[in-house]
């Protein structure tokens, strides 16, 4: 749908769904001060009603071979 109507979709922000695409995800926080890092939504891939959902400012917080949506 982004793609299609541009204009209508703008506020979709970049997700990443790990830990396929870890690499890409890290990489977000390459050669940036903690002051300027982004702040991701993550929750389980599995999960439901809002149980394991966090916040976070560093791929640190998450374990490579786990599966979240971020």
């Amino acid at each position: 749908m982004q793609k299609e109507f541009n204009k209508e979709y703008q506020f979709f922000p970049r997700t990443y769904l790990l830990p396929s695409e870890y690499g890409e995800f890290k990489n977000t926080f390459a050669n940036k001060t903690a002051a300027n890092r982004p702040v991701y939504i993550v929750k389980p891939e599995a999960g439901c009603q809002g149980r394991g959902i966090f916040l976070t400012n560093t791929h640190e917080d998450l374990n490579p071979d786990d599966h979240y949506v971020a």
